[in-house]
């Protein structure tokens, strides 16, 4: 006797599963009354047409009695003859329609008018819904067209095809969206597979798609490690010149929100923050690698504060528009690089004790910058290698990852650009203190790891997979951020010249241009006094006003600092106020004396000037550099005595 045993079916696991995310879109949309207000748009656009229809064919039929079409003839006897001809046949038509419609209205039914106006309704608002599809902004296409937007099921296919996961619980987390160039979509993988595992896969997926590889993009998921954004565009993104957005730029920008780097493969704007790190670019020869710096020095140049040091190892004078802003402009000089980053070391060295001594912060930001009267110090090394195999290529390297590792928190940056990704031009402890990296189109994948870092070819990060075709196309691994692909902004000879020149602009108004500019532009004491005019005082206030824009009382307090001059309570007409007096002014631009100083470094002691010098033009120097004019040996700088600034030979104020 055989005993059957009960079995519990087993519940399916989807059944506790909460409802599909579209669900709780709609859901969440009806309760926005998203929908509502759609249904009464449509409702409204919908009773309209056959209205607007009717308007539309009777202008066409107007014109057409009107034979608008023969209106560029000369023979008016034949145009005219065809109006009568039109005439003639709209009357007859619409008598001939009438005597019909009357006809079976008595014959055969009393609704015959109704239909007659149906009939016509029908015609009136499908030339209506053709005129509104022809004139839309965005071309209208059906889901699961040719060129347009797939359906779900075409898209969960290509991604099995791909082999972006098994097929068995592949589907999409979300309908498939068509937006301005392109259409995107969220891919959930089957549990257990990573989203991160399906980078580098954009080729297979565009391949089973039927689309072109660079039209793909893929993107994480912060919030869910088993989903995979993808947007797909109508064209490769990376062919089309994208304007750079500091051409026609008026305005001062912010260095320290980021500076434009160029446009992903959605067409998006991408912002590279610099401050927080030292960036690397480097690619093989034409690959955009001149351009992608050209627009960060534009950016900083544009900043106005940021002091600007240009070193070209190439000496093809790619970056000779900015040398008229530029603090340093040097070319192929690797003893004048080293001495550089030697004033830069020691700059680093006395923000940092400069923090130290202020306590809370312990990096340098905009307030504490205002606090120190200090600036960014960003220096550019275009072709490191040629710096990096002179004979002063290892203390250069040893220098350089100094900076590059402890820099950023003291406001002193690098840029540093190469062609060669070998070790000779890249050396280790120089690369690896780089965090943010820049990799053009590099010859094999040995040299794009070699810049983005062993096995990020293998995560689906490869610079050599770029094509030819894509100048300017690179792979920016942002500190802090996955890497992704874009196109650098174009800026060709005009723009550069008119980016410069706007800078130029800014910087001069500013007070922020280098020391030589200053010299040969005007001098800032003598413009104040200008403005001061035949009065004794006068009041700051006033003065602001008469200095005019660009001008501001911490300015008159900088340029005036060096001189020993500050503002004091003047009194005019009896009215108490902070002022300048012009005895003080004149009596500094009669006294050409500066201190200079003589300090050592903990390290080796080397020179290590303590306050930024002022030279006798108003102008402050870069803190740590003695101006040109300024004797760089001789007793009075070993002793650390009082010297005066300048020679009359190299000086206005002295001769």
């Amino acid at each position: 006797m055989t005993t059957d045993t009960f079995t519990r079916p087993q519940t399916p696991p989807d059944f506790w599963t909460k409802p599909p995310s579209r669900t709780r879109r709609v859901v969440h949309a009806l309760r926005q009354g998203k929908y509502g207000r759609r249904t009464a748009k449509f409702t409204y656009r919908a009773a309209l047409a056959p209205f607007a229809g009717t308007g539309v064919v009777t202008k066409m039929a107007w014109r057409w009695i009107r034979a608008d079409d023969y209106a560029g003839t000369e023979d008016y006897v034949f145009r005219e003859k065809v109006r009568t001809r039109r005439r003639r046949t709209a009357w007859a038509t619409g008598i001939v329609s009438l005597a019909g419609t009357a006809a079976a209205t008595a014959v055969w039914s009393p609704a015959a008018p109704y239909l007659a106006l149906g009939a016509v309704a029908t015609v009136t608002t499908a030339v209506e819904v053709r005129k509104r599809i022809v004139e839309r902004p965005v071309p209208f296409k059906l889901p699961g067209r040719k060129g347009g937007t797939p359906q779900e099921n075409q898209v969960v296919r290509a991604a099995i095809d791909a082999k972006l996961g098994r097929s068995e619980g592949m589907k999409l987390a979300t309908p498939v969206l068509t937006e301005d160039g392109g259409w995107s979509t969220i891919l959930q993988l089957p549990p257990g597979q990573r989203a991160r595992a399906a980078l580098g896969k954009e080729a297979d997926f565009a391949s089973a798609l039927g689309v072109g590889e660079t039209q793909v993009v893929f993107e994480l998921i912060p919030e869910h490690a088993g989903r995979l954004a993808i947007y797909v565009s109508k064209a490769d993104p990376f062919l089309k010149l994208y304007p750079s957005p500091l051409v026609g730029q008026a305005e001062p920008l912010d260095f320290w929100a980021g500076i434009p780097a160029g446009v992903n493969g959605r067409g998006r704007g991408e912002m590279l923050r610099l401050v927080d790190a030292c960036l690397l670019v480097a690619g093989e020869p034409r690959a955009g690698k001149s351009a992608a710096v050209n627009g960060i020095i534009g950016a900083a140049a544009l900043a106005v504060t940021p002091k600007i040091h240009l070193f070209d190892g190439k000496g093809a004078g790619d970056h000779r528009p900015w040398r008229c802003i530029a603090h340093t402009a040097e070319k192929r000089n690797a003893k004048g690089l080293l001495e550089h980053l030697r004033l830069m070391q020691a700059q680093m060295e006395r923000i940092f004790d400069m923090l130290d001594r202020a306590g809370g912060a312990s990096k340098l930001n905009p307030e504490l910058c205002r606090q120190f009267g200090v600036d960014v110090e960003l220096t550019i090394v275009d072709e490191m290698r040629y710096y990096v195999t002179s004979p002063q290529g290892a203390e250069i390297v040893a220098i350089a990852a100094d900076i590059a590792s402890r820099g950023p928190a003291a406001g002193v940056l690098l840029v540093l650009a190469t062609q060669r990704m070998t070790k000779d031009a890249l050396p280790p402890e120089l690369k690896g203190v780089c965090s943010l990296r820049w990799a053009m189109r590099c010859p094999d994948v040995i040299a794009s790891n070699a810049v983005l870092g062993p096995g990020a070819a293998g995560a689906g990060y490869d610079a050599s997979e770029i094509p030819r075709s894509h100048r300017g196309v690179g792979i920016l691994d942002a500190d802090g951020a996955d890497p992704i692909r874009l196109r650098s902004y174009f800026l060709d000879d005009d723009g550069l010249a008119a980016v410069a020149a706007t800078a130029y602009a800014l910087r001069e108004a500013a007070g922020m241009l280098p020391p030589a500019e200053q010299a040969t532009a005007v001098d800032p004491i003598e413009e104040i006094l200008a403005a001061m005019g035949e009065g004794d005082r006068m009041h700051t206030a006033d003065l602001l006003e008469a200095l005019g824009p660009g001008w501001s009382s911490g300015r008159v307090a900088e340029v005036l600092k060096p001189y020993g001059v500050t503002p004091g309570q003047v009194v005019i007409g009896g009215v108490n106020r902070n002022g300048y007096r012009r005895q003080d002014l004149e009596s500094a631009l009669g006294t050409c004396l500066n201190r200079v100083y003589l300090g050592s470094t903990a390290s080796g002691g080397s020179t290590s000037p303590l306050p930024p010098l002022a030279c006798a033009v108003g102008a402050v120097d870069p803190p740590g550099r003695i101006p040109s004019h300024i004797p760089t040996a001789g007793p009075a700088r070993q002793n650390g005595k009082e010297t005066p600034c300048c020679s009359p030979s190299s000086c206005s104020l002295c001769s």
